[in-house]
């Protein structure tokens, strides 16, 4: 593998954007730049434009001074992510519902990463997202039901194909959530509301995160196993402002690259109690897991399997669920501490707030 970092090849890009039936002349322009410089380590993200043409081009790190064990979990996540925009171009193209995944980025496929290094072309938002959306302020209420409506289209995509996507191996996945999860509960070992008690039980869900991300306990198993991306936290999730919607509105789920089958209250205690305020969230927690509710019975016709919801079991699992939640603002706030910075006055700040919460009611 090469020592430095990775960079978009003309000829290769070229040939699988034409393989998907885009223009591209031989004398166009190529041009690239680094996105996210800092961000984006298993797969460093790039900017391409090819004429007057700009794609997103996402390639994986598997060199320079990482570990063998980074460099292997590089690939299984990159393989993964190729593996779930594999499904979803068989998906629609077995007649599957356009919806169901539109919020999905849309790609023009890419290399696995085996022995050279794998890359990912995808659609470039960057001229429709906006970055006036306040994940440390909270999301609006609207902001996370067109999240929970994105999570509900794909998960009726899973339900309703008659080819299921087929995950792989998780115990790189698993070994590396475990390995960061117990570093981030001691980093965060200084705030006095965390106290001992508190750690060792987040330590707990730590330890069984296999177990939270892709089965259910026994009052749980009448719900399917459907698709989750594991890890829908802000900067995994880009958003637009339209007319209808002035506040924002999700654009795009992206970084599939912790994609399972498993627990389908995963993703929505994610979006519930990471993005909303404390108080938003006790006001409207109710609301917003019937309204998940009320979104996936309008598509359950088309299930292609028997899919039990029952209001009392789902509402169980999704406090279940937010031991996830909890773990996932554990390592916001210690890898992007800026977001958890408190205001004037105040002793912790918005996603220490929000954790705070979580623990005191599970």
């Amino acid at each position: 593998m090469s020592s430095s970092v990775p960079t978009p090849d003309r000829e290769e890009i070229v040939a699988l954007l034409r393989k998907h039936d885009e223009v591209i002349n031989d004398l166009d322009s190529f041009t690239f730049e680094r996105l996210g410089e800092g961000r984006g380590f298993c797969s460093p993200i790039y900017k391409v434009s090819i004429g007057d043409k700009s794609y997103a081009v996402k390639i994986t790190n598997n060199g320079g001074t990482i570990t063998e064990g980074v460099a292997g979990l590089n690939m299984n996540v990159h393989n993964r992510e190729c593996d779930l925009y594999e499904w979803v171009a068989g998906y629609l193209a077995d007649g599957g519902e356009k919806t169901d995944v539109e919020r999905l980025a849309r790609t023009y496929g890419g290399r696995r990463c085996e022995e050279r290094e794998g890359f990912l072309i995808m659609e470039d938002l960057s001229g429709r997202m906006t970055t006036d959306v306040d994940f440390t302020k909270g999301y609006s209420v609207d902001v996370v039901k067109s999240i929970i409506r994105c999570i509900v289209g794909y998960q009726s995509a899973y339900l309703s194909a008659e080819k299921k996507f087929a995950t792989s191996d998780k115990l790189f996945c698993h070994t590396a959530f475990i390995n960061m999860g117990i570093h981030c509960v001691g980093a965060l070992g200084e705030k006095e509301w965390l106290s001992t008690d508190k750690r060792s039980v987040l330590l707990e869900f730590v330890k069984n995160t296999a177990s939270l991300q892709d089965e259910y306990p026994d009052f749980a198993k009448s719900l399917p196993r459907t698709l989750t991306h594991c890890d829908l936290w802000p900067n995994n999730m880009l958003f637009e402002k339209t007319k209808d919607h002035p506040e924002g509105e999700l654009l795009a789920v992206v970084d599939w690259q912790c994609a399972s089958v498993g627990n389908a209250l995963l993703d929505v205690a994610s979006a519930i109690g990471v993005c909303l305020t404390p108080e938003n969230r006790r006001l409207h927690e109710v609301e917003l897991v019937e309204y998940y509710l009320d979104e996936i019975e309008k598509r359950k016709h088309r299930f292609t399997e028997k899919a039990v919801f029952d209001r009392k079991t789902v509402m169980k699992m999704y406090r279940e669920s937010l031991k996830w939640a909890a773990l996932q603002l554990i390592f916001t706030a210690v890898y992007n501490p800026t977001a958890d910075k408190s205001e004037e006055g105040q002793e912790n700040g918005p996603l220490s707030k929000r954790l705070k919460a979580i623990m005191e009611e599970i």
